[in-house]
């Protein structure tokens, strides 16, 4: 009879949770370049697009500005500022401001395992006011012993300070490929998710990116 009712029971709530589920696949690229300026400290400017609605729609272009410092082997630190514009889903254009500072902690374990972890507070929002939030994302990468491929699994949350609590979860799959010297190249497939309204939005994204260095 317990049995009977469970199976009752999912039959009714899967399709409401199914429902209740907003999904989108979404396209995001970006190309950057990176310029040392001085011992253990670049710069990096980078250019994004972002397309919403099964990639159909375009929901952001930004522009971001960076300023790396090497401390030692394991930890860094930046500050960064980007500007985006921004379509929400009546298409209105809204002007963001986003300035963020991160810690970057790496440490390689065994041979070919990288583990890197990235702290950042940001503060971002336009002329109707701004929000803090606190990102941190945990990542390990395994270089592929010859080849030049480097798989790289990353988890990230994100903390608002508005509504004291983690908000949203980021999954994301890399596979990164060095063209050459100064060229990068990296495919990712990531899943986002929000995790405490009554409708989560789960996003399904394709992210190529281009990285030059010189």
């Amino acid at each position: 009879m317990r049995i009977t009712i469970t199976r009752i029971l999912l039959l009714v709530c899967f399709p409401l949770l199914v429902l209740s589920q907003e999904k989108d696949f979404q396209t995001w690229m970006s190309i950057s370049a990176t310029k040392k300026i001085a011992k253990k400290t670049n710069v990096l400017f980078k250019e994004g697009i972002r397309f919403r609605e099964n990639s159909t729609i375009r929901s952001k272009v930004f522009s971001d500005l960076r300023i790396k410092r090497k401390y030692n082997k394991h930890f860094s630190f930046a500050l960064g500022y980007r500007f985006s514009n921004v379509w929400d889903n009546r298409l209105n254009l809204n002007y963001n401001n986003r300035i963020y500072s991160d810690i970057y902690y790496k440490k390689k374990i065994k041979k070919r395992f990288l583990l890197n972890i990235r702290a950042r507070w940001l503060t971002q929002g336009n002329i109707n006011g701004y929000s803090d939030v606190f990102r941190n994302k945990s990542s390990i990468s395994y270089n592929i012993k010859k080849t030049k491929l480097q798989p790289e699994f990353s988890l990230e949350y994100f903390y608002y300070f508005d509504s004291m609590t983690i908000e949203k979860l980021r999954y994301t799959f890399i596979l990164s490929f060095p063209i050459s010297k100064n060229l990068d190249t990296d495919i990712s497939y990531r899943i986002e998710k929000d995790i405490i309204t009554n409708k989560p939005e789960i996003l399904y994204i394709i992210d190529g990116k281009i990285s030059y260095s010189f």
